[in-house]
């Protein structure tokens, strides 16, 4: 498996792989795959060129998995990338594509500068909650309703993790 940055170079791969995503799991991502389908290619590769989006690629160099990462906007909120989405390919799942894309997502976050690193996971995706946990992120809230999927809301586990060694549970 091979993880590196993905560019406007991998938009058609990217592209697919985000339609597979909204098909199989819509409760993962934030657009539905009409909203997704109707974004110009000429705005998804801004995207990919703005954001950090890296992607798992199988020895076949097919992308068998994603995850995306955006910095805060305003300069107070530099200090922190809100992660997601992550998807891997159902055929890909249980390999530890998921864990590998995570990994190099926090470690190059902490290169850039990023103070702590946020997420939300629907709150019925435990396997999720369990490696994000697994990989040092803890609870610090939950938002009901978070999206709405058709006309179902769903609630999201907000969780959180200190990229610089700082205690962010105090207080929780």
């Amino acid at each position: 498996m091979t993880i590196r940055r993905l560019t406007p170079k991998d938009l058609s791969a990217y592209r697919a792989i985000w339609a597979d995503g909204l098909m199989k799991v819509p409760s993962a991502f934030l657009f539905g795959a009409e909203e997704a389908r109707a974004i110009p290619n000429k705005d998804v590769e801004r995207m990919l060129e703005a954001n950090l989006v890296l992607g798992a690629f199988d020895d076949a160099k097919r992308l068998v998995g994603f995850v995306s990462a955006r910095r805060g906007g305003p300069r107070r909120m530099q200090h922190m990338a809100d992660i997601g989405p992550l998807y891997v390919r159902p055929e890909a799942q249980r390999q530890g594509v998921g864990r590998a894309l995570m990994e190099a997502m926090l470690e190059q976050l902490a290169a850039a500068g990023i103070q702590q690193a946020e997420l939300c996971v629907d709150v019925a995706n435990t396997g999720a909650q369990a490696l994000y946990q697994a990989l040092g992120f803890h609870v610090f809230g939950r938002r009901p309703r978070s999206v709405l999927i058709d006309g179902v809301g769903r609630d999201d586990v907000l969780m959180i993790k200190a990229l610089d060694g700082a205690d962010l549970t105090r207080g929780a």
